[in-house]
């Protein structure tokens, strides 16, 4: 972050800046061979995986003539590939492991969640409909989104034209970005924010709350929120309830010697 906002730290900082920006220009190039290998042998009939369901969008797009059109281009869809595996991968782990935490810290959550899940799906392999049932499990990730977000900066926007926000004018082309860390941890927005209570996403019927607040925003907002928000709920849920299966004979506990 300190790279993105000064050129003296940049300079500083030169060589590891340098190596990082091989690296990232390596991994484009990765993801540009494997689109167009993609494109190459790409057959309408078949959606094999992200990169296919891509082109397909385009082709659909430019056949329609529909706006998106435009915006479908093909840097654009390498580089929502790159967004969805480089950013989808570390955020999802970390989030994985701050739940793991949060487990250890609160056992009577972790009971509640063990409970839930062994009278609604038992032994079996988890399902994404399940997700319909398990409402404590869903309370308890969207309460770990919230309490320990791991993109409090979301992702950048840029000022199409200059702007004002509140009293402050924006220049045209200016970075712009949501501090949704800040919102999701306010108490204007949530009641005690500094607890960790997956219960505030429960209604009084005692179902998980697809209604929620608009500062409930963990994956960003705008045009340019999250892309792979949809995945990376449903890999939360089926990772968390299959390890939590696979835990059952165990208690995840913290260490003895650290608070």
């Amino acid at each position: 972050m300190l790279w993105e906002f000064s050129a003296i730290i940049r300079w500083i900082d030169r060589k590891t800046v340098k190596k990082y920006t091989k690296l990232t220009k390596d991994l484009i190039q990765l993801l540009v061979d494997k689109y167009l290998a993609h494109f190459n042998d790409y057959d309408s009939g078949i959606e094999r995986d992200f990169c296919d369901a891509l082109i397909a969008a385009k082709n659909d797009a430019i056949r329609e003539a529909k706006d998106s059109a435009t915006y479908l281009t093909d840097d654009n869809i390498v580089m929502a590939v790159f967004d969805l595996f480089y950013a989808g991968t570390d955020t999802s782990l970390t989030t994985f492991l701050w739940s793991l935490m949060l487990l250890a810290y609160y056992p009577d959550v972790q009971q509640k969640l063990r409970k839930e899940i062994e009278s609604l799906i038992g032994d079996r392999i988890p399902t994404h409909d399940d997700r319909q049932r398990c409402h404590y499990v869903m309370a308890f990730m969207s309460e770990t989104l919230r309490y320990k977000n791991v993109g409090p900066m979301g992702v950048f926007h840029k000022t199409m034209t200059t702007s004002k926000i509140g009293d402050y004018t924006i220049p045209k082309g200016m970075a712009v970005f949501v501090y949704q860390g800040f919102i999701l941890l306010d108490d204007k927005n949530f009641e005690n924010p500094d607890t960790f209570k997956p219960e505030r996403f429960i209604d009084s019927d005692g179902h998980y709350m697809t209604t929620r607040s608009p500062a409930f925003i963990p994956f960003g907002v705008g045009r340019r929120s999250c892309v792979g928000e949809k995945l990376a709920i449903a890999d939360f849920f089926l990772v968390l309830v299959r390890f939590l299966q696979l835990t059952q004979n165990y208690d995840i506990v913290l260490d003895s010697h650290h608070d």
